[in-house]
């Protein structure tokens, strides 16, 4: 139980009910949600409240501690006789997570992603009005299944620090050009941003991929991160080329290890970007960086393009993925010999058995084989907002270590 709501209760036996409430949600206006409060050394109390316009019959939190596959257990309880719903949760205190409450919500289990009905669900979801962090996942113009989508975030006080990401004014910032790129291979034309940090004549650039460039630009931008640590000197001069994954149903399509996706990513998007910025030819140090299915598609580059690619992160790795009628964890059997690329691959610890266990299984092949593995575990989900908190540590093994095969766990 929340302190704080153990003494609303005693309040409002003590009345007047009308002004206990109206202090109540004057506090919690001021506060902020979800309302944290202490439990012990390693975890903390997460309240997360609904102040009640009209009648309604239930309502859900999804997201953060209140995983998306447990819906009928994350219903919010009423205090009786008052507009307040709430429902408390013991969270470990290196929590970041985002979510959304569903008002009169049926209850089911969520839709598959990018069809009609996820997208009609999810229309009904709502972010949380006294949330003092929120976050917009942009739509695509012209996808039906790619609406905008509000969330409310959080963040405990020992979850990973996103110092990185806030723009600091006294650091030289990076050049940032958008362009279009035509692929022969994939038959298609696509979005790419490329970023260039401050050029240092006595250091050739390294360079990063990065899939899904609009997420990472125009969601939750990384340039600010890439900046500071750059003119922190820890990471080397670099170029970063970002490109677009177009639409949902392309994206579906290309990053679950499609080899023309990757004859893309390492014959014509990279030279591209070489030619362009003068960046590095070596393959020690080219990245190629993912999350969910564009950490797939990392990690498939990295198998069958060592000759570009030496390093590797995938973060949230789709690696249950199978093509038809194939068993889950298809690229796992794809690791069957010595490759001179080392990879990170981290996953979420709210992310469950569809993602934790299939991460951990390739990390033990990837080790057997690879000159380096980095298997890394974050207290949060399947959230751009936790990646992004994420990779500086990621960017910097990659970059800035030596290879070696190294195991390492975040709390």
């Amino acid at each position: 139980m929340s302190p704080r709501i153990e003494l609303l209760r005693q309040e409002l036996a003590a009345g007047p009910v009308d002004g206990v409430l109206a202090r109540f949600w004057a506090e919690i206006a001021l506060v902020g949600t979800p309302l944290v409060e202490p439990y012990d050394e390693e975890h903390r109390l997460v309240t997360f409240l609904w102040k009640e316009e009209k009648p309604i019959d239930r309502i859900v939190v999804i997201g953060g501690p209140a995983l998306w596959w447990e819906i009928p257990d994350n219903q919010l309880e009423r205090l009786p006789g008052t507009d307040v719903w709430f429902r408390t949760y013991v969270a470990r205190a290196d929590l970041r997570g985002r979510y959304v409450l569903s008002p009169n919500d049926s209850l089911k289990p969520l839709e598959t992603a990018g069809t009609t009905a996820a997208v009609e669900r999810g229309s009904t979801f709502v972010p949380d009005p006294f949330n003092r962090a929120p976050f917009t996942l942009p739509g695509i113009p012209d996808d039906p299944v790619s609406p905008e989508q509000r969330f409310s975030t959080f963040a405990l006080d020992q979850a990973t620090p996103r110092h990185w990401a806030t723009p600091r004014t006294a650091v030289p910032r990076g050049a940032v050009t958008e362009t279009r790129l035509a692929s022969v291979a994939l038959g298609n034309e696509r979005r790419v941003w490329l970023w260039r940090s401050a050029p240092d004549a006595a250091v050739e650039p390294a360079l990063l991929v990065v899939l899904d460039g609009r997420d990472w630009t125009e969601a939750l931008p990384i340039f600010p991160t890439l900046d500071n640590l750059v003119a922190d000197g820890l990471l080397p001069p670099l170029v970063a080329v970002l490109p677009d994954s177009i639409d949902f149903a392309t994206r579906a399509r290309e990053l679950p290890c499609h080899e023309g996706f990757a004859e893309f990513l390492a014959d014509e998007l990279v030279p591209w970007a070489r030619e362009l910025t003068g960046a590095t030819t070596d393959p020690r140090r080219t990245v190629v960086a993912g999350k969910s299915y564009g950490g797939l598609a990392s990690v498939f580059a990295g198998l069958r393009r060592p000759d570009v690619f030496g390093q590797v992160i995938a973060q949230s790795g789709s690696f249950w993925w199978a093509p038809p009628e194939e068993e889950p964890e298809w690229l796992l059997r794809q690791v069957d010999g010595p490759s001179p690329v080392r990879f990170c691959l981290n996953v979420g610890l709210q992310e469950g058995d569809w993602m934790i266990p299939q991460t951990q299984r390739l990390a033990a092949a990837l080790k057997s084989y690879a000159a380096g593995v980095l298997y890394r575990e974050y207290n949060g989900g399947h959230d751009l907002t936790c990646w992004l908190a994420e990779v500086p540590t990621e960017l910097q093994w990659a970059l800035t270590r030596e290879a070696g095969s190294v195991s390492a766990s975040c709390r």
